[in-house]
């Protein structure tokens, strides 16, 4: 009756050494998953930095241009006509900005 309850060593050993194996390969993947979230999250702030300097520079583009636009019909122009004509050009900028953000349709190939 002894015997039939021992267990033997080998059995014991290739238990461990296969728990063993399985942590050191799950700790292998989290190291390699960790390495390829740490490159993304990079590339995605570099991405946002990015897209923010160049919306800051748009933005003062087009002020640049509001501006050069307005000094050039305020000589031709009355100041409150000017300010009018700048006013609908400003709201059709906007417009279109607003436009192309929409999601458009999806096309079938």
């Amino acid at each position: 009756m002894r015997d039939f309850l021992a267990v033997p060593p080998v059995q014991v050993s290739s238990g461990v050494k296969g728990l063993a194996e399985l942590i050191i390969s799950f700790f292998d993947l989290l190291e390699a998953e960790g390495q390829l979230l740490q490159r993304n999250v990079l590339r995605t702030l570099r991405m946002a930095l990015l897209f923010a300097l160049g919306l800051l520079f748009g933005a003062a583009g087009l002020a640049f241009f509001v501006a050069a636009l307005y000094n050039a019909l305020s000589y031709v122009l009355d100041p409150a006509w000017v300010l009018c004509i700048m006013g609908i050009v400003c709201a059709g900028i906007a417009g279109g900005l607003l436009w192309m953000s929409l999601p458009g349709k999806k096309q079938t190939p």
